[in-house]
């Protein structure tokens, strides 16, 4: 291949991979709690009597965390999904 064709190679990958990024950024509606929210969200759920727990994230949108894997006093696994301010809002079980 010549030096023209690799550099168009080349740039037609890094538009497509910029493409990528950037679309995957644009549809990145939640991020990862921080420790002090996690540590909210833990005394929230000891409240109601669930010790353990797996993902949190936060979605800014809907302004409500989700808490995956939250292990309860029954032996059952839920989500719970929390307000900003830290109250229950639902509580799933999950089905697997």
């Amino acid at each position: 291949m010549n030096s023209r064709k690799q550099l168009i190679s080349l740039v037609t990958g890094l538009i497509v991979m910029e493409t990528t990024v950037s679309t995957l950024s644009a549809n990145a509606n939640d991020r990862d709690v921080s420790w002090a929210e996690r540590e909210k969200i833990a005394q929230t759920l000891q409240s109601i009597g669930c010790n353990r727990f797996g993902d949190a994230e936060y979605y800014p949108d809907k302004k409500r965390f989700e808490v995956d894997d939250v292990v309860c006093e029954n032996g059952q696994k839920y989500e719970i999904y929390l307000d900003q301010s830290y109250r229950v809002m639902k509580k799933e079980l999950e089905d697997h």
